[in-house]
C-alpha cells in the first residue's frame, strides 16, 4: 500500500510539473501554434539564387518597327531559360567586345529581335559569380548590363546596354550558336498581341533639335486600349486572433525554431503584435497594415566577412523559410555599406502580372539586411491576391489613361518639379516651352499596382523624369505622389 502511495505521489508530481510548463507556455504565447522545425533557427544559404535575379521587362520586336511587351509569367520564364545559358557562355567565351553607338543598338532592335531589361544594376562579375566560380577577363567583368538584346540571324552576337556608364556593346561569341527566331514566333502566334510602333514613342527628330532626341526609342509601353483591373488583396498574416496563430506559424518557426519557451507575446501602442525572444535577442513585429518585421542582435563572436554571392545566398535562404514566397519575386536593388560590412537586399514581386509600385526611394515590399555572415533584419509586406475588382469610382472608365495622358494632365506641376530638379530659373512658367525637354528626360515608364483602399489596389503609372519618380492613377491620370 505504501508503495502504491509513493507511486501516486510521483505521478502527481510529474503531472504538476508538466501542467506548470504547459500553463507557462500558454501565458507566454497565448496559444501560439508553432510548426515542426529545427530546435534552433539558423541561417541557411539558398541554392536557387538564379531564380531571384531575372529580367522584369521582356520586349519582342517583329521587325518593321513594331514590337510588343510580354507579361505572361510562363512565357517570360521560357524566354529567360532559353537565352540565359547563351548570355553566360558569352561572358566566359567571348571573342571580342566592341563599343557601339546607340543608333546601332536601336537599329538592331528594329529588326526581329528580343530585348530583356534587368531591374537593377549588377556587374557582370557579380551576376556570373552566382552560376560559376570561373574567372572572367577584366575587359568585361566591370560592365553593368541593364539590357540584353539578341537579334535574329546574329547567332553569335549579344548586344548589351550599360546604363551606369551609358555605353552600348556588341559581344561576339566564339563558338556557341543561338538563334531566337523560334522564341519570336511563339510570341507572335499568341491570339492577342498589343502591337506598338517604335517610331511612335517620342519621335521628335523632325520637330526639335537633336539635343532633345534622347529617348525616342526608349522601349516602353505608351498606350492601352483596355482596362487593367484593380485587385482585392489580403495581408500575409492577419492580426485577427482566430487566424493569427496559424498564419504566423511558418514565420515564427523560421525565426525561433522550436525553442519557444522564452518567447513573449506583446502588444505595441499602435496595436501591433510583437513576439520577442528572451531580452530582445530576436523579435517579430506584425502590423495591421500587413508589415512583418524581423530583428536579430548581431553576434560579434560569430562575425565573418562574406562576398556578394554569400550574402545574397543567406538573404534568399532566410526568405525561403520566412512564410509566403510570391511567385514573381525578384531582386530589385541592393546596397553595400563598406564601413559596416552590411548588405541590404531589396526584393519586389509581381501580383496579377504587374510589379508593386515604389512610394518612396528604396520602398520595396521586401528588404533583407545581412551584416557579415548574419541575417539581422527582414522587412516584409507581401499581399495575397484575392481576385479582380473595379471599384465603384472607376466603373464608368472604358480604358486606362496613357503615360502621356497623365503627363499632359499634370503639366503645370511636372513643369515646376522639372525646373526645380534641373535648377532652371523661370518666372514666366510657359509650360509649352518644356513639352519636349520633359518628354526627352523620361527614363522609364511602368504600369504597377499600388494599395489604395484597405482591401484593394489600383493600377498606377510609375514614371521617372529627370531622376524624379511620379505615381499617377492609371484610371483618371491624377498625380498621387512624387519623390526624388
Amino acid at each position: 500500500m505504501k508503495l502504491i502511495k509513493e507511486r501516486l505521489k510521483s505521478i502527481l508530481l510529474v503531472a504538476l510539473v508538466i501542467s506548470s510548463l504547459a500553463l507557462t507556455q500558454i501565458n507566454l504565447f497565448d496559444g501560439l501554434i508553432i510548426s515542426e522545425g529545427m530546435t534552433e533557427a539558423v541561417d541557411v544559404s539558398s541554392t536557387k539564387l538564379s531564380a531571384y535575379i531575372n529580367p522584369q521587362s521582356y520586349f519582342v520586336s517583329f521587325g518593321g518597327l513594331s514590337y510588343t511587351r510580354v507579361y505572361d509569367f510562363k512565357m517570360q520564364d521560357n524566354i529567360w531559360g532559353e537565352i540565359r545559358p547563351f548570355i553566360l557562355s558569352c561572358f566566359l567565351n567571348y571573342e571580342s567586345v566592341t563599343e557601339i553607338e546607340r543608333e546601332a543598338y536601336v537599329e538592331a532592335f528594329s529588326d526581329r529581335s528580343l530585348l530583356v531589361r534587368m531591374p537593377l544594376d549588377l556587374k557582370i562579375s557579380q551576376y556570373f559569380s552566382i552560376f560559376s566560380d570561373e574567372t572572367l577577363k577584366q575587359e568585361i567583368e566591370s560592365i553593368y548590363p541593364k539590357e540584353y538584346l539578341l537579334r535574329e540571324g546574329n547567332v553569335r552576337s549579344l548586344y548589351v546596354f550599360d546604363k551606369v556608364n551609358n555605353k552600348y556593346y556588341l559581344i561576339k561569341q566564339k563558338s556557341a550558336l543561338h538563334d531566337i527566331a523560334s522564341l519570336i514566333d511563339i510570341v507572335k502566334s499568341e491570339p492577342w498581341i498589343d502591337y506598338r510602333k517604335i517610331n511612335d514613342r517620342f519621335s521628335l527628330e523632325s520637330t526639335v533639335d537633336a539635343t532633345y532626341n534622347k529617348l525616342n526609342y526608349e522601349l516602353i509601353p505608351y498606350a492601352y486600349d483596355g482596362i487593367v483591373a484593380s485587385i482585392k488583396y489580403e495581408n500575409e498574416v492577419s492580426l485577427d486572433p482566430v487566424r493569427f496563430s496559424e498564419e504566423i506559424s511558418s514565420i515564427s518557426s523560421a525565426v525561433f525554431g522550436n525553442r519557444m519557451d522564452f518567447v513573449k507575446k506583446l502588444k505595441d501602442v499602435n496595436d501591433s503584435t510583437i513576439l520577442m525572444y528572451g531580452y530582445g535577442e530576436k523579435s517579430l513585429t506584425i502590423t495591421h497594415e500587413g508589415k512583418i518585421a524581423y530583428r536579430k542582435k548581431f553576434d560579434q563572436a560569430n562575425s565573418e566577412s562574406v562576398t556578394f554571392n554569400d550574402a545574397f545566398g543567406l538573404a534568399t535562404g532566410k526568405l525561403e523559410q520566412f512564410g509566403l514566397m510570391p511567385e514573381g519575386i525578384y531582386l530589385a536593388d541592393y546596397v553595400f555599406n563598406d564601413t559596416t560590412h552590411t548588405y541590404m537586399f531589396y526584393f519586389n514581386y509581381k501580383i496579377n502580372s504587374y510589379a508593386m509600385a515604389e512610394t518612396y526611394p528604396k520602398d520595396h515590399p521586401i528588404a533583407v539586411e545581412v551584416k557579415e555572415n548574419q541575417v539581422v533584419s527582414i522587412d516584409k509586406n507581401v499581399k495575397v491576391f484575392a481576385g479582380e475588382i473595379i471599384p465603384s469610382a472607376y466603373k464608368e472608365i472604358e480604358r486606362l489613361m496613357t503615360g502621356e495622358d497623365c503627363i499632359a494632365k499634370n503639366d503645370i506641376e511636372i513643369s515646376i518639379y522639372y525646373l526645380q530638379d534641373n535648377n532652371i530659373p523661370d518666372k514666366t512658367m510657359e509650360t509649352i516651352e518644356y513639352y519636349y525637354p520633359i518628354r526627352s528626360a523620361i527614363s522609364s515608364i511602368d504600369l504597377r499596382y499600388k494599395v489604395e483602399g484597405d482591401t484593394y489596389m489600383i493600377p498606377v503609372w510609375q514614371i521617372v523624369i529627370s531622376g524624379r519618380t511620379y505615381l499617377f492613377n492609371a484610371y483618371n491620370g491624377a498625380l498621387i505622389q512624387t519623390y526624388r
